[in-house]
């Protein structure tokens, strides 16, 4: 039977969904006060960082990356390169093109970053059971791969 708007399993679905969608933006929002990186803005460097050797990369492969506009990558690039967390350069095969690389402190706070996000999700995991673990990286998995194939 297709799924409709009165479907109680549909409901129940959508109310646990935006529960959690609700509580993960919460928790993001509760950044620690000495933080070098705002989410977004570790969420936008991550793909430097996973990169390797330091390989630079345009800012629209950056800004696709890390589902944002390129609009909005170039200004967060922007606040970070005042603060020497990333280089930019010319592309040398596209002069119109801009290779973005981080610096060694860059490096070090997204470093920082994501080891304060594995902690968090350390304590998140340390709170469900070995069966409830099991069953949500599972769901969490199938969600993922669900929502890239939903059409908006």
């Amino acid at each position: 039977m297709p799924a409709t708007a009165a479907d109680p399993q549909l409901d129940a679905f959508a109310a646990a969904f935006d529960d959690f969608v609700r509580a993960a933006k919460r928790a993001r929002a509760r950044v620690e006060p000495d933080a070098l990186l705002t989410t977004s803005q570790y969420d936008l460097l991550c793909p430097l960082l996973d990169a390797g050797d330091g390989a630079p990369l345009g800012l629209r492969e950056l800004a696709r990356a890390a589902g944002v506009s390129a609009p909005t990558a170039t200004r967060m690039i922007d606040g970070l390169a005042a603060r020497a967390l990333v280089t930019r350069e010319r592309s040398a095969d596209d002069r119109r093109a801009v290779r973005i690389a981080l610096t060694e402190d860059g490096a070090a706070a997204v470093h920082q970053q994501r080891a304060r996000q594995h902690a968090r999700r350390r304590a998140l995991f340390d709170q469900l059971s070995p069966g409830e673990r099991r069953a949500a990286a599972r769901v969490l998995a199938r969600l993922a791969t669900a929502y890239e194939r939903v059409e908006h």
